[in-house]
């Protein structure tokens, strides 16, 4: 039943699964199959999240047979419309907001415990390391459910309505450790391989307007203020750098060092 190829990532490829339906294939030794069976039986749907079909093995991949959603990501609706930026942005964080308000399953790790492990295993100087890891124990804990991956490539746009993909690295916590995390991913992460000059060039133009209207989305749609959100980017910059883009760490380093610098001044 494997069709073609749709798509794939670090930890997965995706494949046609009939007309209605795709299969999303694990490669070996990645466990976040576990945390996305939590949340998408959880979710059964809801917060933009594909149904749950399956669950099968493939050549001995573990595989998720989940409903196959309609649009496209959200980047790609940028390069292809970028004059809608504001109006995506806004959906974006609506979309966020939507996830945020549910509460996460116990089943799902600690998002803290999440980012203690990445900053543990990232190529930080020791005191940056020690600085993420002092802030990381003054921020609360939470029951808000946490995408852990939250960007415009994990956003599926069909006019109106909006798919949430990519659950693999999903967490529980307050929602501005989420936040904080798509926040860091809108202002400095670097483009996928292949991305072409241009999309490179249209994506440093828009980005800075896309994150400011994110956010000012994303706290306008929230139901309480937001706490911390500061603290919590310092410690998911800490945290990316475990991912191994190098290309991003000079602009990872410089973040940590001038909170560090701060907060001992």
């Amino acid at each position: 039943m494997i069709g073609p190829k749709l798509g794939e990532g670090r930890e997965a490829e995706v494949f046609a699964w009939g007309d209605d339906a795709v299969v999303k294939l694990y490669r070996p030794g990645y466990k976040g199959r576990r945390a996305e069976t939590t949340v998408l039986a959880q979710l059964d749907g809801r917060a933009g999240a594909p149904r749950l079909i399956d669950v099968v093995d493939n050549d001995g991949r573990r595989g998720l047979v989940l409903e196959r959603l309609p649009g496209s990501d959200m980047l790609t609706s940028l390069q292809q419309r970028p004059w809608r930026l504001v109006a995506l942005a806004e959906q974006l964080a609506e979309a966020h907001l939507v996830v945020h308000d549910v509460v996460g399953s116990e089943d799902l790790p600690d998002v803290r415990e999440v980012l203690t492990a990445s900053i543990q295993d990232a190529p930080l100087p020791p005191q940056l390391r020690e600085f993420a890891l002092r802030v990381l124990d003054t921020l609360p804990a939470g029951d808000r459910l946490c995408h852990g991956d939250y960007h415009p490539g994990n956003v599926l746009v069909a006019g109106d309505r909006v798919g949430v993909i990519d659950w693999a690295n999903a967490a529980r916590g307050v929602p501005e450790a989420d936040h904080a995390r798509t926040l860091l991913l809108l202002r400095w992460a670097d483009p996928l391989p292949g991305t072409s000059l241009m999309s490179r060039g249209l994506m440093a133009a828009g980005r800075s307007l896309f994150a400011r209207t994110y956010v000012g989305a994303y706290r306008r749609g929230s139901p309480q203020p937001q706490r911390n959100v500061g603290s919590w980017l310092t410690v998911n910059a800490a945290a990316r750098m475990s991912d191994g883009i190098e290309v991003e760490w000079p602009k990872l380093i410089g973040l940590l060092d001038r909170a560090w610098r701060e907060a001992t001044r």
